[in-house]
């Protein structure tokens, strides 16, 4: 049977093609039997039955398309406050969400936002964007000018000072692209919270990133410091070393390894230090946390975590004793010694040698370099944990051993009570609002002066009561 194929094939003369290989292919099936005819039924299809399955197929992937839309439609509609447990689903709901989804799906700002921060954050009529509610800044060095342009960068993320603008409370914020961001990036610090740990007010996703919204160190990261001010003193990495133990014991006492203890990590406040970026920690079920891949940043890994044969919650300790090094020295453990140019990778110096003692400051006290080698000591059951190195003598020293610092609240207390003294012996005819300005009356007010004998003694105190300044570099 012969068909014209001029110009489009009409239905008919097709139907006709479809009846005759069905005639031919029921010929092969009696003359050569098959245990499987799978593939002949499938294309055994009339014209019609062809063009029914692609409506139908076409019309299956829109019901998909719209159950999925029905099912996420409230994730993408509007902010909220909710419930931790809210957050998660909604991280949960935002990495489950398929990439072509969100191709082509137009996002609108969504998120939650925790209840406890209703007074702080301000939600107007379903959404919280950007210069509408909240201001985003660039995150600067707060001891040098380095640039407009410059921002901290993480590992996925980029980190911005935020205020709110009703409120004026201020706020850190991290954005990750949608494409890289976990709900590992949260779940850990929206659970679990401590004084010691950057509180997470809320994540947001608005322009096809994720924002999240936490508590804000103003002081910038102990990197940051080190970067600008140099080695630190040691009663400044003992102030900073007792608050990452809290942190680290409060985490190790839930089965939590934060995995990445770095400076970078540690965040200073105004009264207290946090830390930051759990994007890599984990929750333990068992004593021992055996990893697919290597977690951290190799300068303060462990020897047991590049081996991968598992570890536990004392691997943050023997990070923690790298970052210090780092604070004593203002450079990462073995890059002295091994320089970078020469060794790309120190994984394997990590693993075959032993810990880095030699790279300890040389003006170390003894009790800090008992310190550090308590912490890391390369056997993780003979390693100190976060609650013994808290009762280690060189996180109590001596007053002798810190003067400046110890004895400072004693010396304000002795001056301000001998001004007290002198001032009830003051002549009547001298005043407070005396002008004079010849050199006897002049010393005789610096003499009994509040201002020039504790004013900038009082700023001295402040800092070392809250983070240390620059003024110590």
């Amino acid at each position: 049977m012969e068909y014209a194929l001029t110009g489009r094939l009409e239905t008919s003369s097709l139907e006709s093609l479809w009846a005759h290989m069905d005639h031919m292919i029921d010929v092969m099936d009696s003359l050569y039997p098959l245990e499987e005819t799978g593939l002949y039924h499938q294309s055994r299809l009339s014209l019609g039955d062809h063009h029914h399955q692609q409506q139908q197929q076409q019309e299956e992937e829109e019901e998909e398309e719209e159950e999925g839309g029905d099912g996420n439609e409230s994730l993408f509609l509007s902010v909220r406050y909710g419930t931790v447990k809210d957050l998660l689903s909604f991280a949960n709901q935002v990495s489950n969400t398929s990439r072509m989804k969100r191709e082509r799906r137009v996002f609108l700002t969504s998120g939650v936002l925790l209840l406890s921060l209703q007074k702080d954050i301000c939600i107007k009529n379903g959404h919280y964007q950007v210069d509408s509610e909240v201001f985003l800044f660039p995150w600067k060095f707060a001891r040098r000018d380095i640039g407009v342009d410059y921002i901290p960068r993480g590992a996925f993320g980029k980190c911005h000072l935020a205020q709110d603008r009703e409120t004026r409370k201020r706020m850190a914020c991290k954005l990750i692209p949608m494409e890289s961001f976990r709900p590992a990036d949260i779940q850990i610090q929206a659970r679990f919270r401590h004084e010691n740990i950057a509180e997470l007010y809320g994540a947001l996703l608005w322009n096809e990133t994720i924002h999240l919204f936490m508590e804000a160190g103003e002081g910038g990261s102990v990197l940051e410091k080190l970067e600008s001010s140099g080695p630190m003193k040691e009663f400044e990495i003992i102030w900073l070393t007792k608050h990452v133990l809290k942190a680290l014991d409060f985490l190790h006492s839930k089965k939590v390894i934060h995995h990445d203890i770095k400076p970078s990590n540690i965040v200073l406040m105004s009264t207290k230090a946090v830390l930051v970026d759990f994007g890599l920690s984990v929750q333990m079920t068992e004593e021992i946390y055996i990893p697919r891949d290597i977690r951290g940043t190799e300068f303060y890994m462990s020897p047991e975590v590049i081996t991968c044969r598992g570890h536990s919650t004392k691997s943050d300790i023997y990070s923690l004793g790298s970052t210090i090094i780092h604070m004593q020295t203002g450079y990462p453990p073995w890059v002295k010694r091994y320089p970078r140019s020469a060794y790309p990778s120190y994984l394997y110096i990590i693993h075959k040698q032993a810990p880095p003692l030699e790279d300890v400051a040389e003006d170390c006290s003894t009790a800090m370099r008992q310190f550090i080698e308590a912490a890391m000591e390369r056997n993780p059951k003979q390693r100190w944990s976060a609650a013994e190195l808290l009762k280690h003598a060189a996180m109590s020293p001596p007053p002798e051993d810190q003067p400046r610092c110890q004895s400072l609240d004693s010396a304000l207390f002795e001056i301000s009570r001998v001004f007290r003294k002198n001032e009830l012996e003051l002549p009547e005819q001298i005043c407070d609002t005396s002008v004079c300005s010849n050199e006897e009356s002049t010393v005789a007010k610096r003499k009994h002066s509040l201002y020039i004998d504790l004013g900038a003694l009082a700023g001295y105190l402040k800092l070392i009561r809250g983070p240390p300044g620059s003024e110590y570099g």
